[in-house]
């Protein structure tokens, strides 16, 4: 190559870096633009995150405050209860305590009460059957006496005895002029409703008894002075009342033409369906007669 076309070469590549030194002032002036365009944009963002990270903390301050707040009345609450629990504790104890020793107490009287109870059932039995006795030797004893019902108030004057001894025979029309009597006398009390007082009669003979209730059965009741008469057997105030109990069954007895007697003490006895029925209970004999056909 010539030292000319040589000196061309060397005189392009000159020409070409000069144009490379040209240029690069221009990219740097580009860069500095660029950073200070970038800089207004980063402040931004972090002053952004300063506030929202400032709000964030602001907020947890108050989120734990509360939750504090609320956890301290939670606490009371707790406190509270758990003494109220504490004081229910206690007094359940009590009242365990105190039902463990009712429970031994009672336990204690059961066993004492169970021979009190045996030997209670004993003696209501014994008094049972004492207190038959006794009115069966109270009817033993008033086997010979006889009441007069419906008499008119002193009809038999101050000497009753003496009055009844020819009134009773007088009056049933017996084929003697006296009976013995060993006494008589009214019942107690004064007269109710105007109604006389019961006349009771001990006569002396059992026969003479037997005489005057079979003429009574016989001529039915007796009149004296406009008024009806009715001669029974004296018997103790319990028995009576046991043979009232039977009187609805006597009426509907006699309701249905069925002859009946009363047996000692109060034993109802009838015929009925081929045979001789006995009732000691009331409501037995009500029961059977409305089973009849």
């Amino acid at each position: 190559m010539s030292k000319q076309s040589k000196r061309g070469i060397k005189g392009q590549d000159a020409s070409e870096g000069n144009s490379f030194l040209s240029t690069t002032p221009i990219t740097g002036s580009a860069n500095a633009n660029a950073t200070s365009e970038a800089t207004p944009s980063v402040s931004m963002t972090e002053a952004l995150l300063k506030s929202i990270s400032a709000a964030v903390a602001e907020e947890g301050k108050r989120i734990l405050l509360s939750v504090n707040e609320s956890f301290g009345k939670l606490e009371a609450k707790v406190d509270n209860m758990m003494k109220r629990i504490d004081d229910v504790a206690v007094t359940t104890a009590a009242l365990a305590t105190r039902q463990a020793e009712a429970e031994t107490r009672i336990s204690h009287l059961e066993d004492g009460i169970a021979p009190i109870k045996k030997h209670l059932d004993s003696l209501l039995i014994a008094n049972k059957e004492l207190r038959d006795k006794v009115i069966e030797l109270e009817c033993r004893q008033r086997r010979k006496n006889i009441r007069i019902l419906n008499l008119k108030e002193s009809t038999e004057g101050n000497d009753p005895t003496v009055f009844f001894e020819a009134f009773i025979p007088k009056l049933l029309q017996l084929p003697v002029t006296t009976i013995p009597i060993d006494r008589a006398h009214r019942g107690f009390g004064i007269p109710e409703d105007g109604r006389p007082r019961a006349v009771v009669l001990k006569l002396q003979r059992s026969r003479d008894v037997a005489m005057v209730m079979s003429a009574v059965k016989r001529q039915g009741n007796p009149q004296h002075e406009g008024r009806t008469l009715r001669l029974v057997p004296d018997t103790p105030p319990e028995v009576r009342a046991a043979r009232r109990a039977f009187n609805t069954v006597c009426a509907e007895l006699i309701k249905r033409d069925i002859r009946f007697r009363m047996a000692y003490p109060a034993i109802l006895s009838f015929k009925a369906n081929g045979g001789q029925k006995s009732f000691k209970d009331p409501n037995k004999a009500e029961a059977f007669l409305s089973s009849l056909t």
